[in-house]
């Protein structure tokens, strides 16, 4: 029954009635609330940019991001949506790079291939900017 819910839930990010970040919430709220032990915690390393160029080179999305962020802090790992969705994800060694890039964007606007991004932390905390 859970399996059924949690796939109904993939599907409506992956069809873009929700976003990735509003899903994962979701998924970890709904856990919480029915006292499921969740294998981890949302991170609190990790941003979601959102607004990027659609492109079909995923390893060229990538290294654009990486490009961007690296100013931030040391990134860990960075991904980037297949099928032109239009969003990644960077995961920096620590918070406070996370912290910096979200100051930095409310002060200004941050760039990734010459197009003004949103981003967002995964904790609840993190507010879309």
């Amino acid at each position: 029954f859970f399996q059924e819910i949690l796939n109904k839930m993939v599907i409506t990010v992956r069809r873009g009635m929700m976003s990735p970040s509003d899903g994962t919430r979701a998924i970890h709220g709904c856990a919480a609330m029915l006292g499921l032990q969740l294998e981890k915690e949302l991170p609190d390393n990790v941003v979601l940019v959102h607004g990027m160029r659609k492109a079909n080179d995923l390893s060229s999305g990538r290294s654009h991001l990486v490009k961007t962020f690296q100013v931030f802090g040391y990134i860990e790992g960075a991904s980037i949506a297949s099928n032109n969705k239009g969003f990644g994800f960077a995961r920096f060694v620590s918070p406070k790079s996370v912290q910096r890039a979200l100051k930095r964007n409310k002060d200004s606007e941050i760039e990734v291939q010459d197009v003004a991004v949103m981003i967002k932390s995964l904790k609840s905390g993190g507010k879309a900017v």
